[in-house]
């Protein structure tokens, strides 16, 4: 079988989280225990998957005390919200190494927003735009003034770009395997998206959030 031929089979078997156990112990084992950081074991598997926190159960896959420790926190965390690790890939070009980095989903309303998780968040954010938009009289509607106000709807724009690195994961997993929040805004969820707002330095984060409370207060 052809290199890229071989990538795809390998690519379906890390994005089947009920049945890739074997390919991502194999995977952790190389990076965490024996520190191998480049080869064809990397070229074939995909920039992002999920796998169940069960698999690293039990298994001694890394050697430095450190990495224990960040196994162990991702582990306990997916399991506290009955979710997965994502692994995520990248590669220095110049040094032609690869490195991971591992995240906890589904995101959920009140995790810390970072540039690994962001696209999370402002997917969770397109949501909340678009429930107001069909919802105008909870909270007012966020697109009502995007035909007379430029700077709106460049901001909507921008948010919906940053949502829109989600798109590769979607089309492997479902909503549900990557993001969580509520459907119908109670106050308590629109409460953590205003801390999530205030709390971190994305862009549009500030303007948003300046923007939701100016709508919300002609509201009330």
């Amino acid at each position: 079988m052809q290199g890229s031929e071989a990538g795809a089979v390998a690519n379906k078997t890390y994005y089947d989280v009920e049945n890739n156990a074997e390919a991502v112990l194999k995977l952790l084992g190389a990076y965490y225990r024996e520190r191998i950081h480049s080869g064809k074991l990397y070229d074939d598997f995909p920039n992002f998957f999920l796998f169940k926190p069960g698999v690293l159960e039990g298994k001694e896959i890394a050697t430095r005390s450190s990495d224990k420790l960040l196994l162990d926190d991702a582990i306990q965390r997916a399991k506290a919200r009955n979710g997965y690790i994502g692994v995520s890939k990248f590669r220095n070009p110049k040094l032609g190494y690869y490195w991971l980095e591992l995240s906890v989903l589904p995101f959920m309303m009140g995790d810390g927003v970072g540039k690994d998780n962001k696209g999370e968040f402002f997917y969770i954010l397109t949501k909340f735009i678009e429930f107001t938009k069909q919802n105008p009289k909870i909270y007012g509607d966020l697109t009502a003034e995007i035909e007379s106000d430029r700077d709106i709807l460049l901001m909507l724009n921008g948010i919906g770009k940053m949502a829109s690195r989600l798109d590769t994961a979607l089309a492997f997993y479902p909503e549900k395997m990557l993001v969580s929040y509520n459907p119908k805004w109670p106050v308590t969820e629109v409460q953590k998206l205003l801390h999530s707002l205030e709390e971190n330095d994305q862009d549009w984060c500030e303007m948003f959030f300046e923007y939701l409370k100016y709508v919300m207060g002609k509201k009330t």
